[in-house]
């Protein structure tokens, strides 16, 4: 995996897939996770010929960062990696934490569509709690143990507590912006997801002038990239933006 520095001073590992002459196509993962968890929509869009690049987000996996982790920094990160490869305005299709990240660059006019899987728009009042490392621990050791092999780079331990202060204290995204955006947006949600209320998703979609929404039944949070019909959905909507 090669690697870029960051505009905070760290460095960002990435995966590239596909024809080098294919549109790419960023893939952002969620909290906690890496590049390798987005593995299950790579092979989906694998037939529709993009030059897919999988990153490890800030802090995440091999990728180191200094200062602040922040959905700025984040997206700060990915940004220099739009410039440093020459990628002009690609699209991207971000998981939960990813697709905040994306709804980040999209806003700054740095991708020309946009895929969001279970993400939110406002903050968590809740997130402290959840990625408070004892209460990972206490939920699942086998989890705790697979965090301590992923996160090479920063301890898991302080990716979970910054993730949770980030994601608690971040003020979300200005309605009014999203109304404003201009590219196509697809939103992919499970009825039954816990983390992200539903009604988040179905405001983005909303607000967003080419928005949609599409409702996975009987998924939730974490199992949503391993829904043939959510992948499904994101392989139809590019194929429709290629066309």
């Amino acid at each position: 995996m090669p690697s870029l520095p960051t505009p905070a001073g760290g460095t960002l590992w990435y995966a590239e897939s596909g024809p080098a002459d294919g549109r790419p196509l960023l893939l952002l993962h969620a909290a906690l996770q890496t590049h390798e968890s987005m593995a299950p929509l790579a092979e989906e869009l694998a037939p529709l010929g993009l030059r897919l690049i999988a990153v490890d987000l800030p802090g995440h996996g091999r990728s180191a960062h200094a200062g602040p982790l922040t959905i700025r920094t984040m997206a700060d990160a990915v940004a220099g990696l739009i410039e440093r490869l020459g990628l002009d305005r690609p699209l991207a299709a971000g998981y939960s934490l990813g697709g905040i990240v994306g709804i980040e660059l999209a806003l700054r006019g740095l991708v020309s569509g946009l895929v969001v899987l279970a993400s939110r728009i406002q903050p968590a009042g809740d997130a402290r709690a959840t990625f408070a490392p004892e209460a990972i621990r206490r939920r699942s050791p086998l989890w705790a143990r697979q965090l301590a092999e992923k996160h090479t780079v920063t301890p898991w331990e302080a990716l979970a507590a910054a993730l949770g202060e980030e994601l608690a204290s971040w003020p979300g995204f200005d309605p009014q912006a999203l109304a404003a955006l201009s590219v196509p947006v697809l939103v992919v949600q499970g009825d039954r997801d816990q983390m992200v209320p539903l009604e988040q998703g179905q405001e983005l979609a909303r607000l967003a002038p080419r928005g949609r929404f599409r409702l996975v039944p009987r998924a939730g949070h974490p199992e949503l990239l391993y829904r043939a019909d959510a992948r499904a959905a994101v392989r139809e909507f590019l194929a429709d933006l290629l066309a």
